[in-house]
């Protein structure tokens, strides 16, 4: 199957990105995933925003959201406790914030993640690449971070207030 990865325009498919999110959240037994994509239309315009799509033909199978963690203080300034708490908050410095990366379970196992974060690296002039993940007992998806290189900077904490646990993971990336 030939499935191409290029960037998108977010705001052009804010719908189709959405149901992505949500498809994937939900197959994946992810809490949160009927709330996934609500804050989209806000980083349409964001500095740095880098939006990938993985396409087959037209349809949108996989994406990458993200931008630099200067862009947008919004998540930073919820994971900067915990970071800190664990002597690592200078991952925020000169950091691309991952906020999503999905493929749709059709898709999944063929690389398209794999694809969709190496073509993020090759994009963007940060040096290191930050997240925050829910997918703690989501052994896919903590063994797909694994396999790259992200470590874990935070333990399991509250998110938001919601019984929500959610970790933070970093890696540097090589220049």
């Amino acid at each position: 199957m030939n499935v191409r990865i290029t960037t998108f325009d977010l705001a052009a498919r804010l719908d189709a990105a959405r149901a992505l999110a949500r498809t994937a959240m939900s197959a994946a037994g992810q809490p949160g995933g009927i709330l996934i994509g609500q804050y989209f239309h806000e980083v349409t315009e964001l500095d740095g925003l880098l939006a990938l799509g993985a396409f087959h033909d037209d349809e949108l199978v996989g994406m990458l959201l993200g931008w630099p963690t200067a862009s947008r203080d919004w998540w930073p300034a919820q994971v900067r406790p915990d970071l800190a708490q664990t002597g690592n908050l200078h991952w925020l410095d000169d950091a691309f914030e991952l906020a999503e990366i999905h493929v749709h379970p059709d898709h999944q196992g063929r690389g398209l993640g794999g694809r969709l974060l190496g073509a993020a690296e090759e994009r963007i002039p940060q040096r290191r690449i930050v997240l925050g993940t829910n997918a703690i007992d989501n052994h896919r998806a903590k063994e797909f971070y694994r396999r790259r290189g992200f470590r874990t900077l935070t333990g399991p904490f509250r998110w938001l207030g919601l019984p929500l646990r959610v970790l933070v993971l970093g890696r540097e990336i090589a220049r």
